[in-house]
This record gives C-alpha cells, sequence and structure tokens, in this order.
C-alpha cells in the first residue's frame, strides 16, 4: 500500500520506515518477511527499496544488482 501520512508520507524518515519494516503493525509490516537474505520492496506510491542481509560478502553482489536495477 502507499505510504501513509500518519507515518512520515514521502519524507525521507517516511520512506525509510516503509522500506525497514512497513511503517508498523497498523501499515504494511505484514508484508515483510524478515528472515530472509534479500527483499525488493515496492510501494503503490513510488516508494522502492532493497532489504538485505548486510553480509559483507554479500554487499557487493547487492549493490550490482541494485545499480543494474535502477539502470534499466
Amino acid at each position: 500500500s502507499p505510504v501513509l501520512a500518519g507515518v512520515g508520507g514521502r519524507s525521507p524518515g517516511g520512506g525509510a520506515r516503509q522500506v525497514l519494516h512497513g511503517g508498523g503493525a497498523c501499515a504494511n509490516s505484514g508484508n515483510r518477511w524478515f528472515d530472509k537474505t534479500l527483499q525488493f520492496i515496492v510501494g503503490e506510491d513510488g516508494t522502492c527499496g532493497v532489504v538485505y542481509d548486510p553480509a559483507v560478502i554479500d554487499g557487493a553482489v547487492v549493490a550490482e544488482m541494485v545499480d543494474h536495477a535502477l539502470d534499466y
């Protein structure tokens, strides 16, 4: 769902809350799988992001994949 106005809206803080934990129990937290290594978050209102397990070995691979997605 779109980022809710009550949890920060389209501000950087609201977008971060939406991507990291779905904006809380009253919003999109039910759509987050906190035990998965990689998640692509795409909101109806254009909010998007990637949440991944911050292992050092995976960082370069995930950064390259996100750069590719942004370019194309």
